[in-house]
Formats: structure tokens, C-alpha cells, sequence
């Protein structure tokens, strides 16, 4: 049964190995897995992880991709549990969440374990979405014909011959109808074709409806599908790199053009058209030689026919070479397989010894084979812990340098508005301080202008008083020379007025009005602070801020320079100043301590 199930795997996916063409051209490292993987499954996969250990956190699509293959080496090689995670990673990893092709992957994992009706599900999900699609979407024609070949392989597998036919035709049609392949057609005559790969792939579809006509019994439509076939891959010295080197599309139509030779051959046997066989055997082998899956394959095909043809060495000489080539390339389920094809030869000629000897090789392989997949289940999912660990420390160490940058772009943001902004306050700073300084001008050029009419108006008083006490001594002296004291009393009265004159309060009243122009809030601040001070006392103050000395004060006021001495000293008192403080630097520096502008 286990090994049913590999079979299955194995039918099921050249169809996915037929996708892969187009899909991963982008990507040298998957076209260098697809080729090792029919090689060594083992190096496959250990290539596979190193790809993905090299991967960036943003290289999801290619991450998908080789998940993708890892899911098919494991589905060929008998482990359809990590094969179905691989496929889910891989769903989980792509861009597009409904990806059709992961879709046929699983369902070819549900194939692989007989479970035929979730295995069409799968096939119908992802022909819903190929046929939903722009028929000039990129693989689009391929994908959709891969999906209806699955639903043929089911319906093979399930002896429904009729159905299988159905969409085999209609896949062969799909391919038919594409650009391409067209173009292909056109190109056959030109000296190099081009779109090999649209030909190789309606190649294929051919032997898929030859397969079905031979396990149909219908022999000549299976040769007629074969032949046509044939025609579509026969350009062989038209594909060659380097005058020798076959690349990756002449490996697959070599392997196209082998197992159509193979086909042939098992055709002509039962035809018993011995003569053919040995041709097409031939044929095969050339074209197989480098591809050890389908060699082994092919030789075993040969036992059967030297069954018929009752050769019972040759035969088991035909199964010895088959088992030979598995042994020689790791291919361990195919050898398993064909070591069971042996044990079946030796017991229908009852050559028990040989059988029995057979049989116990065969547990012993069989045991091998268990262990190597526990080992390689565990192995894998022993990577698969680490490989999530490592992405998440690689997501996490992006999403901590994203954030830096982040935090990065908002210091600079902020550090660039920060500047802005300083060089904006200097600039209105500086904007204010030349406003301010240009108020300063005015203010003290007003200043200026007041004090200076101010020293005006004092100059004026001062000029005054000084004509009316000149007068006034004038009068005392001529009244002095007057005898009669009754004529001196007449001059009494205009000496009185012209004394009142000196000190009339009417000049005060105006010498204060421009005093508060010149000084505003001066005298209101000085009688709030000092409220003992009188009206002498605060005219003395405003004179001293006026820079008057006692001999211009006395003038001013027509008083001797003893008496305004005086009046400066009980001023001194009454302000309470310390004796190294000068009454003018108190008076000047008033204004300061106040805060006056």
C-alpha cells in the first residue's frame, strides 16, 4: 500500500514539474532545484534549506516558491505529511492567498493517499480560478491544463476511462489554443523554434491520452497519440548550448521522447511485435540515460516483456539493472518497488530460495527506508522549529531597524523643526529687538526732546526769577536812599508781588506738567515709596533728575545756596541714604531700581 501511494505521488507529479517552467525563470536557484531533485531528493532538499537560510525577511515570493518544491520532493518521496505543511507554508508565505497551484499541490498530497474526492476538490478549486482569469495571464493556459490533467489522473486511477478522456482532450485543447504554441507551430520550419516549451507541453499532453489508450487496451489510438508526440519534440540538433550542452527544456523533452519510446515498446509487446520492442528499447535507453528515475522505470518495463517472451534470466537481469540504478542513486522507494516486482518474478517460477533471500532484503530496505524517514520527518521538523525561530528574530531585528529609521525620521523631523523654529525665533528676536531698539530711538529721542524743552522752561524760570530779583535789589537800594519812611513803605507791596513772583506756584504747576511728560510716574512712584516727603521736597527730587546743581537750584527757586544745602540734607534724612550714597545717585538710579523703562 505505501508503496502505491509513492507511485501515485510520482504520477502525479511530472504534471506539476510541466508547470514549473515559466513559473520560476525569475529565479536561477529554483531552476537548479528542479534539476537536482530527480537526482538526489536528499541534496534537493538540503539545497532548498540553504536557500531559504540565505533568504531575506522581504523575499517572500521566492520563500513560497522553494517551499513549494521542498512540499514536492517530500510528496515523491513518500512523506505526505510534511509535503501537505510545506504546501500550507507556502500558501501561507505567497502573495496571493488563493493561489491555484498550492491548490493542486494538496491535491495531489489527498491523491497520494487514495482519498480521490478531497484530491478533486483541490483540482476543481484551482480550475475555478485559472478559467476565472485572463486567458492572458501568465500561466494561466498551463495552469488550467495542469488542473484538468489532475482531474484525468483521478479519474485514471479510478478505471473511468471515458471521464479520464474528457480532460485529457480538454487540457489538450487549452494547450492548443495559446499563443504560443501557435507560434511554435509557425516557427517548426525556421532554423531555430522558438516557444519549445508551449510545443513540449502539447508533446506531453499527447502521451497523457496515449497512457490512457494503452491502459485502455486501444493500442493503435495509444500509438497514433504517441506518434504525434514524437512529431512536436523532433528538432533535436535545433536546441543545443555551447555545440553539446542540453539544457533544462532538451532534458524534458529527452525524458518526454524516452518514456514515449518506453510506452511504445510495452505496446508492440503485446502486439508481440518483438522486432519493435527491441527498437523502441533502444530508443528509450538513449534518451534515458541520464535521468535514473525513469531508466530504472524503463527496465523494469523490459522484465516484463522478457516474461512474456519466457526469458526468466533476462528478465531478472532487467529487474537487477533496475535495482542497480536505485541503489546507485539513492532512489530507495523505486528500489523497494522493484525488488517486490523481483520476489513476484521468483515466486511465479518457484524459485523459493531466491524469493525467500529476496523477501528478506526487502525487509531489510524496508526497515532502512522506515528509519530514514522517521529520521528525516524529525530532521525536518527539527529545521523547520529553527528556520521560524530565525525568521522571527530576522522579522523582529527588521521591524526594530524600521523602527529606528522611524525614530530617526521623527528626530530629524523634529530636530529640522527645532532648527526652523530657532531660526524663525532669532529672526523675530531680532525683528523685536530692532522694533524695540527703533521705540528706544523714539522714546529717547521724545526724551530728548522733552527734557530739552524742560531745561527750556527751567531756563526760562531761572531767567525770570533772576530779572525780578534784580529788580527786586534794585528797589531795596533805591528805596534805601529814600528818606521819608512813608515813601519807602509805598514800595513795599511791589517788592512783596515781585517776591511772590519768584517762587509763583503757577511755574511749578507747568514745570510739572512738562516734568511728567519728560519722566512719567517718576514723581507718583517717589510719593508712594516715601510718603512723608512734601511738595519742597519732591520739587527738590525733580530738580536733582533734572541734573541740576545747588547753585541752578537756588536760582530756580530763589533761594540762597545755604538754604537749598538745607533742603538737600533733610532730604537725605527723610529718604534714609546711607553715607556713601549720593543723593544725585539715589535720584538717578530711582527709576532702575523701579523698573522704569
Amino acid at each position: 500500500m505505501h508503496l502505491k501511494i509513492i507511485f501515485l505521488a510520482i504520477t502525479f507529479s511530472p504534471l506539476a514539474l510541466d508547470a514549473k517552467l515559466t513559473r520560476t525563470m525569475n529565479y536561477p536557484e529554483l531552476d537548479s532545484l528542479r534539476e537536482l531533485r530527480p537526482i538526489s531528493p536528499d541534496r534537493a532538499i538540503r539545497y532548498a534549506r540553504s536557500i531559504l537560510d540565505s533568504l531575506n525577511v522581504d523575499d517572500r515570493d521566492l520563500e513560497s516558491r522553494v517551499m513549494h518544491s521542498l512540499g514536492e520532493i517530500y510528496l515523491e518521496i513518500g512523506l505526505p505529511y510534511l509535503a501537505l505543511t510545506n504546501f500550507i507554508d507556502s500558501n501561507n508565505k505567497s502573495f496571493a492567498k488563493n493561489n491555484p497551484w498550492n491548490s493542486i499541490s494538496i491535491g495531489n498530497v489527498y491523491a497520494s493517499q487514495e482519498q480521490w474526492f478531497e484530491a478533486k476538490n483541490k483540482y476543481y478549486q484551482a480550475l475555478d480560478i485559472f478559467s476565472r482569469r485572463s486567458q492572458e495571464a501568465i500561466n494561466n493556459i498551463n495552469g488550467k491544463a495542469v488542473a484538468l490533467n489532475c482531474l484525468g489522473n483521478v479519474e485514471l486511477n479510478l478505471k473511468h476511462y471515458d471521464d479520464a478522456l474528457v480532460f485529457y482532450k480538454e487540457a489538450l485543447d487549452v494547450r492548443r489554443g495559446s499563443a504560443k504554441y501557435k507560434a511554435f507551430q509557425r516557427s517548426l520550419s525556421a532554423s531555430s523554434p522558438s516557444f519549445i516549451g508551449a510545443g513540449i507541453s502539447v508533446a506531453y499532453q499527447h502521451r497523457l491520452l496515449a497512457k490512457l489508450y494503452a491502459d485502455w487496451g486501444i493500442d493503435e489510438m495509444a500509438l497514433e497519440q504517441l506518434y504525434a508526440s514524437d512529431s512536436l519534440l523532433a528538432y533535436e540538433s535545433k536546441s543545443k548550448i555551447n555545440g553539446d550542452k542540453i539544457n533544462s527544456i532538451n532534458r524534458r523533452r529527452y525524458v518526454y521522447l524516452g518514456n514515449n519510446h518506453s510506452l511504445k515498446m510495452v505496446i508492440y509487446a503485446r502486439q508481440n511485435n518483438f522486432y519493435k520492442v527491441s527498437s523502441e528499447s533502444k530508443s528509450a535507453l538513449k534518451y534515458l540515460e541520464s535521468t535514473p528515475v525513469h531508466l530504472a522505470e524503463h527496465k523494469a518495463k523490459i522484465a516484463e516483456i522478457k516474461i512474456i517472451q519466457d526469458s526468466l534470466y533476462a528478465a531478472l537481469e532487467s529487474i537487477d539493472n533496475a535495482l542497480k540504478i536505485c541503489e546507485l542513486n539513492g532512489l530507495s522507494v523505486q528500489e523497494i518497488k522493484y525488488l517486490e516486482k523481483k520476489i513476484e518474478i521468483l515466486t511465479l517460477n518457484n524459485l523459493d530460495k531466491s524469493a525467500l533471500d529476496a523477501s528478506n532484503i526487502l525487509v531489510d530496505k524496508k526497515q532502512v527506508l522506515s528509519d530514514d524517514r522517521m529520521d528525516m520527518l524529525l530532521e525536518s521538523l527539527i529545521y523547520k522549529s529553527k528556520y521560524e525561530k530565525n525568521r522571527k528574530k530576522l522579522k523582529d531585528a527588521r521591524s526594530r531597524e524600521l523602527f529606528m529609521i522611524l525614530i530617526s525620521g521623527i528626530i530629524m523631523l523634529l530636530f529640522g523643526t527645532i532648527v526652523l523654529s530657532y531660526r524663525n525665533r532669532r529672526r523675530s528676536a531680532s525683528q523685536e529687538a530692532l522694533i524695540h531698539k527703533q521705540a528706544r530711538q523714539l522714546v529717547e529721542s521724545d526724551l530728548k526732546i522733552k527734557e530739552s524743552e524742560l531745561i527750556k522752561m527751567s531756563a526760562n524760570i531761572v531767567s525770570k526769577n533772576d530779572l525780578l530779583s534784580s529788580i527786586d535789589k534794585d528797589l531795596a537800594y533805591h528805596s534805601s536812599l529814600i528818606d521819608n519812611k512813608a515813601d519807602r513803605k509805598v514800595l513795599d507791596p511791589l517788592r512783596t508781588k515781585i517776591k511772590n513772583k519768584i517762587d509763583d506756584s503757577a511755574d511749578w504747576e507747568n514745570f510739572q506738567i512738562q516734568f511728567s511728560l519728560a519722566y512719567p510716574e517718576f514723581v507718583d512712584e517717589l510719593v508712594s515709596s516715601y510718603d512723608d516727603l512734601r511738595s519742597n521736597d519732591i520739587k527738590l527730587c525733580c530738580y536733582l533728575k533734572m541734573s541740576m546743581n545747588t547753585k541752578e537750584i537756588a536760582m530756580l527757586t530763589g533761594l540762597s545756596v545755604r538754604a537749598v544745602e538745607n533742603k538737600r540734607y533733610r532730604l537725605r534724612k527723610k529718604l534714609k541714604l546711607d553715607t556713601d550714597m549720593s543723593l544725585e545717585s539715589f535720584i538717578h538710579s530711582f527709576k532702575i531700581n523701579k523698573n522704569y523703562l
